[in-house]
């Protein structure tokens, strides 16, 4: 029987985004068999894959963490308990494998034997068929041996490594599957996949990332306060933020989608750091405490208030929901607004900051089946670097456009940053405008205009616009007249428009 391997675990294999198997699923280079693909058609078009070797298990995400700037370094072997767990399944399966291959060995041997009687007690004819026989079961048995000498392994020692060190999870009903890596619990695991299942504190108290366990085994390797009664634990349930998986899992849990799915959330955090990119813009840094995590969606914004004349304002989040702790915004200088005086002359490492999120619609759906294109007038590239991080973590899309239009006063204060993406990503491709000023439309829309041009087939893919208000009103009117449909584009103008105290999230911005 050929191995077959999940979409996810053969991308790893390959060293290649689940994108682009996807991709050649869907243009009929590669077979797909229920979500599976064989491991002679991965072979074939990845001929170098070494299903036995580690190193490309952590290619991909090794990419990931070199354009997002991330650590993982600290997770790279699970926890001892769940290792040696794992292990000893591993050494149960493969015994259970040895047993089998010399079962089959004996029947093997034994057909031998009654094929050579055969061969020297009947006639010609019979002997003709005989000897058929023997040549055929040779050249399979040759065949298969060459094959696993050429991968470097038996071709199930593959998915068993990857089993071990990068267990396989798999979310039902939406029907999401992600690997868990190194020291990470399944919830630790799901949110760097981009994924926002629900969770509160994330720190074994609240109870809120309870979840039914379908198939697999689990391990706690986290403490955790909350009480699971012995009637849920017989019923398969279990905190995700405390445990780790042994096997491949199953997991029964809902995938907040849209932002009315995750509630409105209150906390108070601390100032981090204050990093000042460029002149005219600073990058605030928070971070919540360990106990209260920001559950959001890449693209939404919070309401922020600080200082002892409790200023206010709506700011774009500017990092991944998969980093909920650490929290980015994207400010830049205006002497007219009184926020933003206080964070460029009297903000200060240390001080405290409320934190009410999330807020807005300008989000990334899980169901991407579209190029982006994402468009950004000066600190509009705070939410559009929040939504392309979410993206990356997902990895799912085949292609990605950034289009970042830059006033001679802002700049492009992390180019370095989208240089990366474009570097380190397939079907990444960047592209910087600098104009005089961001209010002079006519310096910058016909050079938008020939930017877009360029990309293939205009009316296909999904856009993504965050600036000014005035700039995104120019950039749906030049949508227009190229032929892009209202549906296929959402807006961020900024600031946000405001929203009402309690608010659910579920707000339309701009779009």
């Amino acid at each position: 029987m050929e191995k077959r391997l999940s979409v996810i675990r053969a991308a790893r294999l390959a060293g290649v985004t689940r994108a682009e198997l996807q991709s050649l699923i869907k243009g009929g280079q590669l077979a797909s068999f229920d979500g599976l693909v064989e491991v002679d058609d991965l072979l074939r078009l990845y001929p170098e894959t070494r299903l036995a070797d580690d190193r490309t298990l952590e290619r991909v995400e090794q990419i990931k963490a070199e354009a997002l700037g991330k650590d993982i370094a600290g997770r790279s072997l699970p926890d001892p308990q769940v290792l040696a767990q794992r292990l000893a399944r591993l050494g149960t399966q493969l015994t259970r494998t040895r047993q089998q291959a010399e079962h089959y060995a004996a029947v093997l041997e034994s057909l031998e034997t009654r094929l050579r009687a055969l061969e020297k007690s009947q006639d010609a004819e019979t002997r003709a068929v005989v000897q058929d026989i023997k040549h055929t079961v040779q050249s399979a048995l040759h065949e298969r041996r060459v094959l696993s000498y050429a991968a470097g392994s038996g071709l199930d020692g593959g998915s068993w490594w990857m089993s071990v060190l990068a267990p396989q999870v798999r979310l039902v009903p939406d029907d999401h599957e992600f690997l868990v890596e190194g020291a990470d619990t399944i919830l630790e695991a799901a949110l760097r996949a981009g994924l926002s299942i629900g969770y509160g504190c994330s720190n074994g108290n609240c109870g809120e990332c309870k979840a039914r366990i379908v198939s697999g085994e689990v391990r706690d390797v986290r403490p955790h306060d909350f009480v699971i009664s012995e009637t849920e634990r017989a019923e398969g349930y279990a905190l995700l933020c405390s445990v780790a998986p042994v096997t491949d899992l199953v997991i029964e849990v809902g995938v907040a989608r849209k932002p009315e799915q995750i509630p409105v959330q209150n906390i108070d955090a601390k100032v981090r750091e204050i990093v000042r990119p460029g002149p005219h813009v600073l990058v605030l840094k928070v971070q919540t405490p360990r106990t209260r995590r920001l559950r959001f969606l890449g693209g939404q914004y919070a309401r922020l208030q600080m200082g002892e004349d409790a200023v206010e304002a709506l700011v774009p989040l500017a990092n991944c929901p998969c980093d909920d702790r650490n929290l980015a915004f994207h400010i830049t200088e205006n002497r007219e607004d009184p926020f933003a005086v206080h964070c460029f002359e009297q903000l200060r490492k240390g001080a405290t900051v409320r934190v009410e999120a999330p807020f807005g619609t300008f989000v990334i759906e899980h169901e991407i089946e579209r190029p982006l294109v994402f468009i950004a007038c000066d600190a509009g590239f705070g939410p559009v670097k929040s939504l392309i991080e979410h993206v990356i973590a997902l990895d799912r899309v085949e292609a990605m456009h950034l289009i970042w239009v830059a006033s001679g006063a802002v700049g492009h204060y992390e180019d370095n940053l989208c240089r990366s993406w474009e570097d380190a990503l397939d079907h990444f491709h960047y592209r910087p405008i600098r104009v005089n000023a961001a209010s002079d439309v006519d310096s910058w829309a016909a050079t938008l205009a020939g930017s877009l041009e360029r990309i293939q087939d205009p009316g296909l893919p999904s856009y993504y616009v965050a600036g000014p208000e005035r700039f995104t009103d120019a950039v749906r009117e030049l949508l227009g007249r190229l032929g892009v449909s209202n549906a296929q584009c959402r807006y961020q103008a900024l600031p946000p428009r405001p929203v009402a105290r309690g608010h659910d999230g579920g707000d339309a911005i701009a779009g």
